[in-house]
């Protein structure tokens, strides 16, 4: 294990910020199910929303590991402003703006993240890497569904109310985060620019706007 005693406050908060971000999930995931009438969709969201539970249990343990106290988690004012419009889609029995929201938008943005938290955990001999590659497939197969459903439904996304303050909300995330992941010595303005890259090519005009400095 190479991690220094000083790091362990600022990898614990950044654990904290997914832990936050999991527990979002499995609940949106959760009301998503009840909305659709689709058993595979249904059936997917519910596993998804199973999936998250584990994923928010495993961070649990990481912070507790790292910091028994706990730590102050970032962005979360900005995350409860997130949960809030995904709630409000779902509110209006709008499957498909929800879907913008989590299953592609939010799971773009953390993709991102959990790929660079990963690498720069992997360059800490920390261990489980097993799980931290479970994990992080889990999360890639979640956004593949989301960019597959909303193709499936492409014009109705397109005009989706949602999708310009989803995207004004994930750019306030990131640069609330942007001071965290300094300590894996990396540029994190770049992940704007990677997480741009996730969306749907339809979508990613919408990101210029939001992030007028890529």
């Amino acid at each position: 294990m190479q991690i220094a005693h000083d790091e362990k406050h600022r990898i614990a908060q950044i654990i904290s910020f997914f832990l936050s971000g999991e527990k979002i999930a499995h609940r949106c995931a959760a009301r998503q199910a009840k909305l659709s009438n689709d058993p595979l969709t249904r059936r997917f969201l519910l596993t998804q929303s199973r999936q998250e539970k584990f994923h928010a249990s495993v961070f649990q343990s990481a912070i507790m590991w790292l910091r028994p106290k706990g730590v102050h988690c970032p962005a979360q004012k900005q995350m409860q402003q997130y949960e809030d419009l995904l709630n409000s889609s779902i509110d209006n029995n709008d499957l498909l703006a929800s879907t913008l929201g989590m299953q592609v938008i939010f799971e773009a943005m953390g993709d991102v993240a959990l790929s660079h938290f990963n690498h720069g955990i992997n360059k800490r001999n920390i261990g489980y890497s097993k799980i931290r590659q479970t994990i992080l497939a889990q999360e890639d197969a979640h956004l593949e569904f989301g960019l597959n459903y909303t193709e499936a439904n492409k014009t109705a996304a397109i005009n989706s109310k949602y999708t310009e303050d989803y995207l004004t909300l994930i750019n306030d995330i990131f640069i609330s985060l942007d001071s965290y992941f300094e300590i894996f010595d990396e540029d994190s303005h770049l992940y704007h620019s990677e997480f741009q890259r996730n969306l749907p090519s339809w979508m990613q005009h919408e990101t210029l706007n939001n992030y007028p400095n890529n």
